[in-house]
């Protein structure tokens, strides 16, 4: 396959108009969620992903971005694509023997366990969804890296509307016919259909491989050593970054309660939006980056990072201004509990609008060998974001007295620790 940097704003449209759908099927979703089942439910699947998610930066490693450098530089196909498969089924085999056999001697040697039952099933099914998303990410980085958008994108499609789906089936289930059923196995069951989604999505990618063509050879030290040294400080990017990400709803989770998750996590998917378009664009401007940096065309180089910050900027700017001015009136479309958390929705839409601005230049970095800027960058804002939510979401620690903000604390400590990122980020570029 070769690396078509043709049309990248239509192969941008394209990617925009999945993150569109899948955005309002997510939207659709949790307001059968909030009506029917209510926010505790909610909140189990959200912890039961924080905690699948935030281990998963195993199944990466940074070898995903990695494999979309190499590739592009258009050298030793079959070696690469052999290197990057191995490694893959290498990290996934890791990823299990750490995590289950982390929470069983987490139970039986140091009694530390759950919530409730409910939570670790949900977590359970939850790591194996991630199991599989590792492999359904070989074909997508793959074909991320030639830019050919629509086989990439496509089986994700398909992920998206099956798990939503069956969430608002058992959510009309639940209501309709079983409503004595323990609202706590309604958590249990949205994480059975992420599960099922992300099943579907491999299924489609393996039909729609057939022009990922190699001869797998057993790679060489020197190309696994290239791949191991380029990923190592994109691996520590990654860990930093998946700690950021999910820190806020595990701490929810273990300072408080599932409930507060619910309301938490609601918010949070509102939010998320703006994520949406910005890495609509990145998925197709990070091959096209490291292309042009590749071939020494420094100006397309810097102009196609200036274009997207544009783009993604005059996109957002107005869904953002528009849903902070009525936030409660919005936020009561899906429940009227909700409502208590419109300043949370206010304080990550400017989290969401300042990391979807700054993307194209986190890239620019990978791109153009910078990752250990980044990876300085980034330790930096995970330790802010941790101190701050020790300090903003629990009431006390070992009987010191701390805010106790809940949700509130949690958003704050998000959008202080970015903000300094992202300075730093403007400076560096």
């Amino acid at each position: 396959m070769k690396i078509d940097t043709s049309n990248l704003t239509r192969k941008s449209l394209f990617v925009l108009s999945y993150n569109v759908f899948g955005g309002l099927i997510g939207y659709i979703t949790m307001f059968f969620v909030y009506r029917f089942v209510g926010q505790l439910s909610w909140g189990i699947f959200g912890s039961a992903l924080a905690i699948g998610g935030i281990t998963s930066v195993i199944l990466d490693l940074g070898m995903n971005a990695t494999h979309v450098r190499k590739l592009t530089e258009q050298k030793n196909y079959d070696e690469c694509m052999s290197t990057y498969i191995l490694l893959k089924f290498i990290l996934a085999g890791v990823y299990l023997i750490l995590m289950y056999g982390g929470i069983l001697i987490l139970k039986y040697f140091f009694h530390i366990g759950f919530e409730t039952y409910y939570l670790q099933m949900a977590v359970y099914i939850a790591l194996a969804s991630y199991f599989l998303a590792g492999f359904t990410q070989i074909f997508k980085t793959t074909y991320q890296a030639h830019i050919h958008t629509k086989k990439a994108i496509s089986p994700v499609f398909l992920k998206t509307t099956v798990q939503n789906l069956a969430i608002i089936a058992f959510s009309i289930w639940w209501y309709t016919f079983s409503p004595d059923v323990p609202v706590e196995f309604m958590g249990v069951l949205f994480t059975y259909s992420f599960l099922l989604g992300t099943a579907a999505q491999l299924f489609a990618y393996v039909r729609i491989s057939g022009d990922i063509r190699f001869k797998f050879k057993f790679p060489s030290y020197r190309t696994v050593k290239a791949y191991l040294l380029f990923a190592l400080p994109l691996s520590l990017v990654g860990i930093v970054n998946t700690i950021q990400l999910f820190t806020d709803r595990i701490m929810l989770q273990f300072f408080w309660n599932a409930y507060e998750v619910g309301g938490y996590f609601g918010v949070q998917k509102i939010a998320m939006f703006l994520n949406y378009i910005a890495n609509s664009v990145t998925f197709v401007i990070f091959p096209a980056l490291a292309a042009h940096y590749s071939m020494n065309r420094h100006s397309e180089f810097k102009d196609l990072a200036y274009k997207a910050e544009r783009y993604i900027s005059l996109i957002s700017v107005f869904f953002v201004s528009f849903i902070i001015a009525l936030s409660p009136q919005i936020l009561n479309l899906w429940n009227k509990n909700l409502v208590n958390y419109w300043l949370v929705l206010d304080i990550l839409l400017i989290y969401e609008f300042l990391f979807a601005i700054n993307v194209p230049y986190r890239s620019q970095l990978i791109s153009g060998n910078l990752v250990s800027l980044l990876l300085r960058i980034t330790t930096l804002q995970a330790i802010l974001n941790v101190a701050l939510d020790l300090i903003l979401i629990p009431t006390s620690i070992f009987g010191i007295p701390l805010m106790g903000l809940k949700s509130e604390g949690a958003a704050l400590g998000s959008l202080i620790s970015f903000t300094v990122g992202f300075l730093y980020v403007r400076y560096i570029s």
